[in-house]
């Protein structure tokens, strides 16, 4: 059944609704009923609910600008399914932390969204990698993953009747099924998880072969797709080293939760961009930019750390100083390193434009420069045809 442009319109703003409702409701609940109601507590909420509700923009967005393109709707139920659980949460863990019982009702809303995971990652990551980019899958063979993810997410759902202590939450599962239901409950949920698991793997298999066969357009999507792919990747890998010396050390408590948001944000983000076409072929100067500056940086404070603590305020002034200096020389002189390693058409086209505009100073040969101007739009733009139209010069009147 194919929808008209109005229902599928009103149904994209009913579901962003929906989850901003989940969100709003949430911040009720702990204004109304967390005490003692910290500015960490906040930050956390915060946290969460602008990854939630940055899934629900973006699935808002390719709704409506891409009607026919699954990915949209699957990142709209994705953050609704997320949201689903705010409500609640910072309730129920201010109840755990403090040591205080925990009414019926909190126990339930622990045991029924806690293995609300499965579905919502099924929606948000595993099913739009397998669709990317044009919303389409690769082959009909490809059916099995998509069969795979939704039975997975489904099946997972049956560990809410799983007996046992919750995993979010330090309580035994108020809704556990005792007896040979219970251990029929746990096995769903272990399938559930392989099959989860599967998908998503086979997911990351079909991402690695659509790039292997793209051309074009699709290659430069697919791009954006592994850059967001890779930035979560290293993200969640600071997640694990932040609680790690944050336990250790005490160093940046709450830090973490920063790189976390960052690190699951990036993914939807770069669908996005995909998705909508927008800006592809920034990708290589975003990616030489970072990498310049995150260079410069380190080359920069790092020596002024070590200096100014065993300097005096005169000296930590100087050292201030020397780096601003330092800063515009050494961008430059590092960027054009990067260039040619991450960014070599930006770097090759910069050269030659560089000759080019030695050359013109000196040429005054018109038919020269028509030829030599063609021939370095080629070099630079690569078009598939080129003209040059020269304005004919004014006649003088008398």
């Amino acid at each position: 059944m194919t929808l008209s442009p109005r229902t599928r319109t009103v149904l994209a703003w009913l579901l962003f609704t929906a989850t901003f409702g989940c969100l709003a409701a949430g911040l009720a609940v702990a204004l109304v009923l967390v005490r003692p109601l910290t500015l960490a507590v906040l930050a956390e909420g915060a946290l969460a609910a602008g990854l939630y509700l940055g899934f629900a923009v973006l699935g808002l967005v390719l709704s409506l600008r891409r009607p026919g393109n699954p990915i949209g709707w699957l990142l709209a139920a994705s953050g609704l399914v997320w949201s689903l659980n705010v409500p609640g949460e910072a309730w129920v863990s201010n109840l755990a932390a403090t040591g205080r019982p925990l009414p019926r009702l909190a126990q339930v809303h622990a045991a029924v969204l806690e293995p609300l995971w499965a579905p919502a990652i099924a929606l948000g990551v595993t099913l739009p990698l397998l669709l990317l980019p044009n919303g389409r899958l690769r082959s009909p063979r490809w059916r099995w993953a998509v069969a795979a993810s939704v039975a997975g997410g489904v099946l997972s759902m049956a560990g809410a009747l799983e007996p046992g202590q919750l995993v979010s939450t330090p309580i035994a599962n108020p809704l556990a099924v005792d007896g040979l239901g219970g251990v029929v409950a746990g096995a769903v949920a272990g399938l559930g998880g392989l099959l989860h698991a599967a998908s998503l793997a086979a997911a990351l298999v079909c991402m690695v072969l659509r790039f292997r066969s793209s051309r074009g357009v699709e290659r430069q999507q697919l791009r954006w797709v592994a850059a967001g792919a890779a930035v979560a990747v290293i993200g969640l890998l600071a997640v694990v080293a932040l609680l790690a010396l944050e336990e250790t050390y005490g160093f940046a408590p709450g830090a973490w939760l920063v790189a976390l948001a960052l690190a699951l944000a990036s993914l939807p983000v770069a669908i996005g961009v995909a998705v909508l076409r927008y800006r592809l072929w920034d990708l290589d100067r975003l990616i030489s930019r970072t990498v310049t500056y995150a260079l410069v940086t380190a080359l920069l404070v790092v020596p002024y750390l070590l200096v100014v603590p065993a300097a005096s305020r005169l000296a930590e002034g100087s050292a201030t100083l020397a780096v601003a200096a330092l800063f515009q020389p050494l961008r430059r002189r590092v960027q054009d390193l990067v260039d040619r390693r991450f960014n070599r058409r930006r770097y090759d086209a910069a050269r030659t434009l560089e000759g080019f505009a030695a050359r013109l100073r000196d040429q005054v040969d018109l038919d020269a420069l028509h030829g030599e101007l063609l021939g370095v739009v080629d070099q630079t733009m690569q078009p598939t045809q080129a003209w040059l139209w020269l304005r004919p010069a004014a006649r003088v009147r008398r």
